[in-house]
């Protein structure tokens, strides 16, 4: 059963391998976690032939070769997080705790039960580090349940309860404290299965981070527009609508406003299109700056921006259409031909009961748009009701 155990810690470490070489999901997090499973076969390995009568003890070098597969899946799991820095006090505490648990060993056995418990620590400590960063960073992702988060999070709890189970049974005298793998025995195939159905988890668990960062970020490279980084269309004319249908269920008025840069063609023409990219950027953050976290701002193609505002009458579009005319007219925006000052012109419309799809708003916007074009641009217009 050793074996096979060692076996399947090599199939993980090769999986992962392949993740971070092949495919570079998360390269150097995939990679450490292929060190960690690497590292851990080999320590079943030296247990495995430590029971073939090896001469010489086993016991330091397994217990150093489980405590860095340890660290190793703790440091993976803080780089998926964001922390890219090594734990260094960590790992030198760990390190310090195996010498004092080898030291404890050559006393005797009269230290038996500080010995595990000090061993039960060093192992216990980067497992719970890595659950806890695990638990913080899906809390952190919108739209995580506490039943997902236990769920992922689950197969490292297990792995401490077992180490801490272990640890009382051999204080209480119920359990011998060095591992005997005979062949076939009853010990070596419970331990081992467990074993089996604990890494198991724990590599599902590792790959469910892998899989929701990888549909985070489909999720955001499909809803954000990848020059400005606001929103584009798509995620518009969906909060549009679900705006739209409130506004029908209860009548909270809403209102949309389209803006749209003068000339833009010249600042092209004159200074390439780098530069245009430049002001569209910089416009975004000026616009960013001035909005509400209620409303939705995007870039719905060219030089053209929507925003949404929820909750809001003619008298307060207009205020805030004016307000955002008058401060992009106002604010220089740097770019590598120095700062220029550009101009929008900006169309308002008010939702009203004759706008029985979010089309009907839209066309009533970019028509208003389109009459502060024609009126000189650098202003605001209004949509009537029709």
């Amino acid at each position: 059963m050793m074996p096979a155990l060692a076996v399947q810690l090599l199939i993980y470490a090769v999986a992962w391998l392949a993740l971070g070489l092949g495919y570079r999901l998360n390269r150097r997090v995939a990679l450490c976690w292929s060190l960690a499973w690497f590292v851990s076969a080999d320590a079943v390995l030296i247990l495995y032939l430590s029971a073939a009568h090896i001469s010489f003890n086993t016991d330091l070098i397994v217990n150093l070769l489980m405590t860095a597969s340890f660290l190793l899946l703790q440091h993976g799991v803080d780089r998926f997080a964001g922390d890219r820095k090594a734990d260094l006090t960590t790992v030198f505490y760990c390190c310090i705790g195996v010498l004092l648990v080898e030291g404890l060993r050559q006393l005797g056995t009269d230290w038996l039960v500080w010995r595990v418990g000090l061993l039960t620590l060093v192992l216990c400590w980067p497992l719970w580090q890595a659950a806890w960063q695990m638990a913080s960073w899906l809390n952190a992702q919108r739209n995580t349940s506490k039943l997902v988060v236990g769920l992922v999070v689950s197969p490292l709890w297990l792995a401490l309860l077992v180490l801490v189970l272990h640890m009382v049974l051999i204080a209480g005298g119920s359990a011998s404290s060095q591992v005997r793998f005979n062949t076939d025995s009853e010990f070596d195939l419970s331990v081992t299965l467990l074993f089996l159905v604990l890494l198991g988890g724990f590599n599902f668990s590792l790959a469910t981070l892998l899989l929701g960062r990888l549909i985070h970020k489909l999720r955001t490279l499909s809803d954000t527009d990848q020059l400005t980084g606001l929103y584009n269309r798509r995620v518009m004319m969906r909060r549009l609508d679900n705006e739209h249908a409130r506004y029908q269920r209860s009548g909270q008025c809403f209102a949309m406003m389209m803006l749209d840069i003068d000339h833009f063609k010249r600042i092209n023409d004159s200074h390439g299109h780098g530069v245009g990219d430049q002001v569209l950027c910089g416009l975004a953050g000026v616009l960013q700056a001035c909005t509400r976290q209620a409303d939705t701002l995007a870039r719905t193609g060219g030089e053209e921006f929507m925003l949404l505002m929820p909750l809001t009458d003619e008298a307060g579009s207009l205020a805030q259409a004016q307000r955002l005319c008058e401060t992009v007219a106002n604010t220089p925006l740097p770019t590598d031909a120095g700062a220029l000052t550009i101009t929008v012109s900006v169309g308002v419309a008010l939702v009203m009961p004759q706008d029985q799809t979010d089309d009907r708003l839209v066309s009533r916007a970019d028509a208003a748009l389109y009459r502060a074009k024609e009126a000189g641009r650098n202003r605001v217009e209004i949509a009537p009701p029709d």
